[in-house]
């Protein structure tokens, strides 16, 4: 009797450690079906189904239900579900919204993932946005987008300008070459969708790297006060505060004093403004190409890295994406985490690549993406991107907002506006 049960016992553990070597942490098989229920924005279940008929020849056990969600009211719908107790198993959150969501989300299983493994695995950018300080893994990056530089060809060259700009300084000289006036001080061409608010894309994500860039701390490192408005000394050893620096270069380009005003309230969207030729240059995500292609297939464009103020230290870029979670009402989460680990192993997400045109979330994948002349530009900028702690994005965005509209409509200096959004983000701490 003895011999047998240390035979069983052997075997036991024989299977129990090649389940954990294979893939994450020792589960009992699944005699019962589960039913996993994915929310997902920005996605469509044909773009998955590869990956859930790879999983289920595994895991013959267990089905999926997906549900694609219109961003427009996804938030709201997943709030309400999760309070009702009907919510799903896996669902998207923004890199912006952990602290908000973190208590409704199950971490990944201790042994699942490595904090290693994680960090080998995905871009810097997701370690920040996606781990609590404790190294508690939340989500998974399916795609990370970056800001990038978009430009009609066909009005740069027309001024004689052969490569499209690398730092800011190169943004301002050729917005003084490209822009044009009639008489009465009305564009015919704009240089740059810069400056304003409400009608360029992603205003408050170009001025948030603007600020980055400029070496702003928006909280310090304790996260117990807000830095947006600290001085810093410079090389020179003079002090200046480089969140109103930012502030108001972004704003100039909206400014009728300044040489390089280019755009104002009365302009069209910016994407809808460079579809129709009207604007040599603006900022925006991958995501864009396709919408302008959609609308002016034949139109002249590329798209660069994102400008930089000194190509001669670190780059700086600003990430944009969706991660998939797992809910703590989970009835199954280790099942669901062992799918989201196996979704984004490298053989799968490139399959998933092969059909959806995205900029990779992997490093080991990332590199061979660079050369592609349109995802390269994104892939390689998410090497390089920063961002920084949001405990309420929605109302960050606000302030952001409101610091570009205090200055362009409400003649506030970029200090006293900088000062204002100073106390704003401090309540959102207390």
């Amino acid at each position: 009797m003895k011999k047998k049960t240390l035979i069983y016992i052997s075997s036991f553990l024989a299977v129990a450690l090649l389940a954990q070597f294979c893939g994450g942490p020792a589960r009992a098989p699944q005699d019962e079906p589960v039913e996993l229920v994915i929310w997902k924005v920005f996605d469509e279940r044909k773009n998955l189904q590869p990956i859930f008929n790879a999983y289920q020849a595994i895991n013959p056990s267990v089905k999926f239900t997906f549900i694609e969600k219109d961003i427009a009211t996804y938030e709201k719908e997943l709030l309400e579900a999760l309070a009702s107790g009907a919510g799903p198993d896996i669902f998207s959150i923004h890199n912006d919204w952990l602290p908000a969501y973190q208590n409704k989300l199950t971490p990944a299983p201790v042994g699942l993932f490595t904090l290693r493994e994680y960090s080998e695995a995905f871009v810097d950018i997701a370690t920040q946005d996606l781990l609590d300080t404790e190294g508690n893994i939340y989500a998974v990056p399916f795609s990370i987008d970056t800001l990038s530089l978009f430009y009609n060809r066909d009005l740069l060259g027309s001024v004689g300008i052969a490569e499209p700009p690398r730092t800011w300084a190169d943004v301002i000289s050729a917005v003084k070459k490209i822009n044009q006036q009639d008489r009465f001080g009305n564009f015919l061409v704009n240089g740059v969708a810069l400056g304003t608010n409400s009608n360029v894309n992603r205003a408050t994500d170009i001025l948030s790297l603007l600020m980055l860039q400029n070496g702003t701390q928006i909280y310090d490192s304790q996260r117990r006060s807000s830095s947006i408005n600290h001085d810093i000394s410079g090389p020179d050893g003079e002090r200046y505060n480089p969140g109103a620096q930012a502030l108001e270069f972004y704003t100039q380009f909206s400014n009728p004093a300044k040489e390089v005003y280019s755009w104002n309230e009365t302009n069209n969207h910016s994407i809808d403004a460079f579809v129709a030729g009207q604007v040599a240059m603006m900022f925006s995500y991958s995501y864009t190409i396709e919408n302008i292609r959609g609308k002016a297939p034949f139109l002249n464009f590329g798209v660069a890295p994102m400008p930089q103020i000194d190509l001669g230290k670190p780059r700086v870029n600003y990430s944009n994406y969706f991660a998939e979670g797992v809910s703590k009402a989970s009835p199954n989460p280790d099942v669901a985490w062992d799918f989201l680990k196996f979704a984004t192993t490298q053989e799968q997400l490139q399959n998933y690549y092969a059909t959806n045109r995205l900029p990779a979330s992997r490093k080991d994948i990332i590199t061979t993406q660079i050369a592609d002349p349109e995802l390269g530009i994104f892939a390689e900028g998410s090497l390089t991107a920063k961002t920084f702690y949001k405990p309420d994005a929605g109302k960050i965005e606000t302030i952001f907002a409101n610091m570009i509209n205090d200055v362009v409509l409400r003649g506030a200096t970029p200090e006293q506006a900088v000062s204002s959004a100073d106390k704003l983000l401090y309540e959102l701490i207390r």
